[in-house]
This record gives structure tokens, C-alpha cells and sequence, in this order.
């Protein structure tokens, strides 16, 4: 069995000075992006149709050569069953995401086995974000969350879809999810 997810890489165009510093103490060395397929199960001799799917849902669904900014404006903090606190920043709708997403979803729903039921949860109701802090104790929590009250001059991150990218991994260690081996990039 492997682990896939498919997620968008975002590339940020417009962000505060602090920002690639604030990521480097929070966050893990992983792409910003916005997942739109969670963490699922699949047997290892699928791989080849699941990349199959995936290919032809971009072709059919023509998403190649747009480019789509999104602006992320909106602090949301969560709390996880481990007691550990993951910061978000909102996107404002965005039609053509919650559309792909869920053309995603339909042609990948016979692989329904979730790593994390509750990541099933986020994936049903879908709300295009970017994940900036995880693994968050209290004390860390108040002070990531202090970077952005107005003081700090946070207007919002301004960011452009780049690529798709499946990943498939045995684990989900950050060795295997950074391993460029383990990716499948598909230009949008």
C-alpha cells in the first residue's frame, strides 16, 4: 500500500518582509500549497490508473495556461486531536479550485481508504487555504498569532496556482513527502 494526496503548489507574489521568516520558525520545510485530495490509501498496482485519472481530468477539464491569483487575507486557527494548534491563512472564493476539487473528488472516488478520517472532513468541505504554523503549543500559538494584528502591517499574502502535484509516498514521514521521487508534477 501507498499514501497519495494531490495538492497545488502556490507561489507567492506579494507577501509581508517577515514572512519567510515567520514560515522558517513554524512551519516545515514542505511547499506552500493548498491540498485538494487528503491523504488516501492506495494499493501500489494502481498507481499507474490514479495517475492515469488524474492526467486525463486535466485534459478534459482544460485548466492549462490560466493563471489564477489568489489572495489569502483570513487567520484561522485550529486545534488538533493531539492538542496542537496549526495555523491557516484563508483564501476568498475562488470558482475555478472548488469546481477542480471537486471534479478531483468524483474521479477519484474509488479510492475512498483516508489515512485520517478526519482529513476526509476538511476535503468534504473544502476552503482553499494555505497552511503557515503546525505543531503549535499554546505559548507558540500567541506569539505566531502577534504577527498578524495590524501593528504588524498584515494585509494579506497574494499568491498564483502553479503546479499540480501528486504525491506518493510508503509513509508520512517528511523524507519521503520531500523526496522529489516520491512527486508527479502536472502542469496546469
Amino acid at each position: 500500500m501507498k499514501i497519495f494526496a494531490l495538492y497545488i503548489k502556490i507561489k507567492l507574489t506579494k507577501k509581508p518582509e517577515w514572512f519567510e521568516e515567520f514560515l522558517e520558525k513554524y512551519f516545515e520545510p514542505v511547499d506552500l500549497h493548498i491540498t485538494l485530495i487528503q491523504p488516501r490509501y492506495v494499493d501500489e498496482k494502481q498507481t499507474d490508473d490514479l495517475e492515469l485519472k488524474v492526467s486525463e481530468l486535466i485534459k478534459k477539464a482544460n485548466v492549462v495556461g490560466t493563471e489564477r491569483k489568489l489572495f489569502f487575507d483570513n487567520l484561522v486557527t485550529d486545534r488538533g486531536s493531539d492538542g496542537k494548534y496549526i495555523l491557516m491563512l484563508n483564501s476568498g472564493e475562488s470558482h475555478f479550485l472548488n469546481n477542480f476539487q471537486k471534479e478531483l473528488r468524483l474521479v477519484l472516488k474509488d479510492y475512498n481508504f483516508y489515512v485520517d478520517n478526519s482529513s476526509k472532513e476538511y476535503e468534504i468541505n473544502f476552503n482553499p487555504h494555505i497552511t503557515i504554523a503546525i505543531d503549535l503549543d499554546e505559548l507558540a500559538k500567541e506569539e505566531a498569532e502577534k504577527y498578524f494584528i495590524t501593528d504588524h502591517g498584515f494585509e494579506g499574502v497574494i499568491g498564483v496556482i502553479g503546479e499540480l502535484v501528486l504525491v506518493m509516498v510508503k509513509d508520512q514521514s517528511i523524507e519521503e513527502r520531500t523526496n522529489p521521487n516520491n512527486k508527479k508534477i502536472f502542469i496546469l
